[in-house]
């Protein structure tokens, strides 16, 4: 017997259970309201229910939120009448009425007891019915495993609220007609067995158990208050637990809509916020409801608007008089996101932003991200390049990172422990992983030292139960490894909402099916684009369309989202005194058209505005700006001097941007790498200097190159290129695998083959030099420098060459600041005659150079003609005296100090420093 106060449904044993019903009645009725005698108030007006409270009758609500408000309201009269004891109303929401009413068939025996399978627990049944389906029918591929589950869940969920036989010829033929629906049809067999199996129930199955029950003699007689869709199933199930079935509408009456456009989401968003502040400042007992055509996007952002504008965040975070319906999922909680963090690291590989986030987590002990040891790390992980970390790797740079006299971090240590489990070596049962979890969060010391707010306690507590609801699972998954255990629990923590327990609030955020049969002084609905409301038709792909639509399936047809749309516009319209809708003529810089449903009412197009809160346009006004601009840095010290190191690199940044190279040079910043698949561009430039290093060794000369027949020449480069491959460090290799660098070697030998054509159309010359280092004193700034090779031709004079994988030119040598100046720098510390790039690129090999030698394609020794656009030189020797000048007033900046954001063009696409130096900040906005 399950109480329900007045109107309560009992379930008996006496003979009368078998008896049918001497009548039901079933009418659709609308009270009118009489404001003459009304009980209305800001919570909640019964006027229109209480004849139906007074007769006897259960009031059944489409949510709880309405019932918990109804009961509220009750509660408040009968205090206000200076009661202290009344009987309760009753009134449950209709899914809490079923289940009740299932509960206490099963306790009086008139159901089998079955186990209820949670949400999760079917979806991991589904996940186990499709994974062996595949196995055993391997003809067909799923893109998205998951979704192909959660599809499968609500194709049977649709079937069995539309009471559709499955059994039926006509129905199974239907099934056999399209390949997807076959499919199910056959996953869908298999599902029943194994529930039967099993002994489990889902919700459907459930409400098909009611209608099995025997009616009993004491049946309440239920109103269904403000439905406005109901599946054959659940009405089907009132009528046989009902004495008697009434439906009432929603109150008379419909608000004027005040449709309302604007510029963009973030304007829209900001206007509801300024709204709801602004309201509730003129009457703080107001009842205003906020309706989210999308939920899951605009929540978050509306949420930060709203706390701005009522100045609740910081200390006063708890101070924010809005209620919001839906929470998060609990995964996304900062608390939960990093306990599932610290489990991670017991797999075999880390995605880089999961180690930021324990790095800078304030939920473990490891509390070092302003250690330099932490910044030395992260810049070797960077460099790394990897987006997915081996957790061997990992471990090993976390214990032996060394800055100073300190080695290794907490984190390392922390690790190493994890590693010790070996929990990749274990399959159990997910109630015995909960164990193993526990150790590894002990190991962490999760949750922290410090203490946790209301909400992160809340939190944490949730954390407990999706560890209950994991250990539920032993029945469906059995043993698994760490890998599936992991991933269990991930959704279980995804299908948990983190809610914080806060008081009813006058101010309510909801999703359209929260807010029905919800009475409001003022209600806006926010995202009434044409494509979002009513929401385009979403048929189940796995049950014919046809069936879909004889049964007016949800999302089954555009008629049926746009009836479905309309009912619930209705609905607002009558449950408040002033109903605002509005959407966004452009989102994600696409433009965008309002809903039709808006088409009947004037539209209000507001332009847009600077989105400035108020708080900073309120201090920006008070204070003042001191502008200081200055690009004068100190002078290097004699000190300062002895500790810069570099090359041809100093001055090729001073030239590209004088910041770039104090920052870099002086301040020692440098962006982190890139993430990147395999070699590196410049692991790959340093590979083939390498190769071309060893080649030169052996051939040394062209009267060796010439020499050589063609499968000699082959070994020769087959063997430089081995030689290169390698010297590749043991770090490197390891992060690109041994196939990577196999593929680079054949990359490697065809190249060079292609470069090596070119040398042997040259005229004779001797190679003399290869990777010489030249200490070279430029004014007073010490340059060390390392030619790539020098070439002696047949008259004596010589070449300097630099090889380059990427394009080059000969501009980049030229002007007051060249942007590549090693060349020129090699020319002024050695007596060469010409400077030359060699551009060793698939398909495009060739020598770009400037000089005084004649017979070396590509190499111009018409000086004038070849820098006429650049500079007025007119041979050899001016434009060295040219090159000496630039290149010392480089160096002469660059010592001064000089430190102007002054970019070449190109120059910041590879730098990575305009967070510092601001470069896109106009003096304008700054002001």
């Amino acid at each position: 017997m399950t109480p329900e106060g007045k109107g309560a449904l009992f379930y008996s044993s006496t003979p009368d259970l078998g008896r049918r019903r001497p009548w039901r009645s079933r009418r659709l009725l609308t009270v009118p309201t009489d404001s003459s005698s009304s009980s209305s108030s800001k919570h909640f007006d019964l006027t229109r229910l209480r004849p139906w409270l007074e007769s006897g009758y259960l009031l059944l609500t489409p949510n709880q939120r309405l019932a918990r408000r109804i009961k509220a309201e009750w509660d408040r009269l009968q205090i206000a009448a200076g009661k202290s004891v009344w009987q309760p109303v009753a009134v449950k929401a209709l899914d809490h009425w079923l289940q009740a009413c299932w509960q206490s068939a099963i306790v009086s025996g008139d159901i089998e007891p079955k186990t209820s399978l949670s949400l999760l627990q079917e979806k991991e049944l589904w996940s186990k019915v499709i994974a062996a389906d595949r196995q055993q029918n391997g003809d067909y591929r799923l893109l998205q495993t998951s979704s192909a589950e959660d599809l499968a869940k609500q194709a049977r969920g649709n079937l069995l609220r539309a009471r559709v036989d499955m059994q039926a010829t006509a129905v199974k033929s239907e099934f056999t007609l399209d390949a997807n629906c076959s499919t199910f049809a056959r996953w869908l067999s298999s599902f029943e067995r194994k529930i039967t199996q099993l002994g489990c129930v889902t919700a459907e199955d459930r409400w098909q158990q009611l209608l099995l029950v025997a009616p009993g003699a004491d049946l309440p007689k239920v109103v269904l208050v403000d439905f406005d869709d109901l599946p054959p199933l659940q009405r089907s199930c009132i009528n046989h637990l009902a004495s008697a079935v009434q439906e009432l509408a929603s109150a008379a009456g419909k608000a004027t809509i005040q449709a309302r456009s604007y510029a963009d989401r973030q304007q829209e968003l900001s206007a509801i916020a300024r709204w709801a502040a602004q309201e509730y400042q003129d009457d703080p007992d107001c009842s205003l409801g906020i309706l989210l055509a999308d939920m899951n996007g605009d929540r978050a952002p509306l949420e930060l608007l709203l706390r701005r504008e009522f100045d609740s965040l910081g200390d006063k975070y708890n101070s924010l008089p809005v209620n919001f319906s839906t929470g998060i999922t609990l995964d996304r909680a900062p608390v939960i996101r990093d306990a599932l963090r610290i489990l991670s690291v017991c797999g075999e590989t880390l995605p880089m932003t999961d180690l930021l986030g324990l790095v800078n987590s304030r939920f473990t002990d490891c509390n070092e991200a302003d250690s330099d040891r932490v910044v030395r790390l992260l810049h070797q992980l960077f460099d790394d390049g990897e987006e997915q970390l081996n957790l061997g790797r990992l471990r090993f740079l976390s214990r032996s990172v060394k800055v100073g006299g300190e080695q290794g971090l907490a984190m390392g240590e922390r690790l190493a422990s994890c590693s010790e489990l070996r929990l990749q070596r274990l399959t159990q049962r997910p109630s015995d992983w909960v164990k193993s979890i526990c150790d590894v969060l002990g190991l962490w010391a999760w949750p922290g030292e410090g203490p946790l707010d209301s909400l992160e306690f809340q939190q944490v507590e949730a954390w407990y139960k999706a560890l209950q609801e994991f250990s539920g699972l032993d029945s469906l998954a059995g043993r698994v490894n760490f890998h599936a255990a992991l991933g269990m629990l991930k959704r279980c923590c995804q299908n948990r909402i983190s809610q914080p327990q806060t008081a009813d609030s006058g101010i309510q955020v909801l999703g359209p099916l929260e807010a029905a049969g919800l009475p409001f002084d003022s209600i806006w609905f926010c995202g009434l684009q044409g494509n979002r409301w009513p929401a385009p038709a979403r048929p189940n792909p796995f049950i014919p369309m046809a069936l879909q639509r004889k049964h007016d399936m949800p999302h089954s047809s555009s008629e049926r989202e746009w009836n479905y749309a309309s009912t619930l516009t209705d609905q607002y319209r009558a449950a408040c005194g002033r109903f605002i809708a509005s959407y966004s003529r452009q989102l994600d810089g696409a433009p965008e058209v309002p809903s039709p449903l808006l088409g009947a009412f004037p539209l209000e197009h507001i332009e847009a505005t600077v989105l400035i809160p108020e708080q900073w346009l309120a201090q920006a006004s008070a204070s003042s700006l001191e502008q200081n601009l200055n690009a004068q840095a100190p002078m290097v010290s004699k000190s300062e001097m002895s500790h810069i190191r570099g090359g041809s690199g100093i001055l090729q940044q001073q030239a590209n941007c004088p910041f770039r190279a104090f920052a870099s040079k002086r301040l020692l910043l440098e962006p982190l790498g890139d993430y990147r698949a395999g070699l590196s561009a410049a692991d790959r430039g340093s590979i083939l200097h390498d190769a071309l290093y060893v080649l030169w060794g052996e051939i040394n000369d062209s009267a060796a190159l010439h020499a050589l027949g063609r499968e000699a020449l082959d070994e020769k480069i087959a063997s430089a290129s081995a030689a290169a491959i390698n010297a590749v460090p043991e770090s490197v290799r390891l992060l690109v695998g041994m196939h990577c660098l196999d593929l680079e070697s054949q990359r490697l030998q065809k190249l060079i083959t292609q470069w090596v054509q070119l040398e042997l159309a040259r005229n004779p010359f001797k190679v003399v030099a290869r990777e010489e280092p030249i200490d070279f004193k430029l004014g007073e700034l010490f340059l060390s420098l390392r030619v790539d090779r020098v070439d002696e031709l047949e008259d004596g004079s010589r070449i300097v060459i630099d090889y380059k994988s990427g394009r080059s030119s000969l501009a980049d040598w030229l002007g007051e600041r060249p942007s590549q100046p090693q060349l020129p720098l090699y020319g002024l510390a050695e007596n060469v005659q010409a400077l030359s790039f060699a551009q060793v690129r698939a398909r495009d090999c060739r020598m770009q150079g400037l000089g005084a030698v004649e017979g070396i394609a590509g190499v111009q020794s018409d000086i004038a003609k070849a820098v006429k656009r650049y500079s007025d030189c007119e041979d050899w020797s001016s434009l060295m005296t040219q090159w000496q000048q630039n290149l010392g007033k480089l160096a002469t900046d660059f010592l001064a100090g000089y430190a102007q954001v002054d970019p070449l063009p190109a120059a910041c696409n590879y730098c990575g420093l305009q967070a510092l130096c601001r470069v896109d900040v106009s003096a304008e906005e700054v002001l």
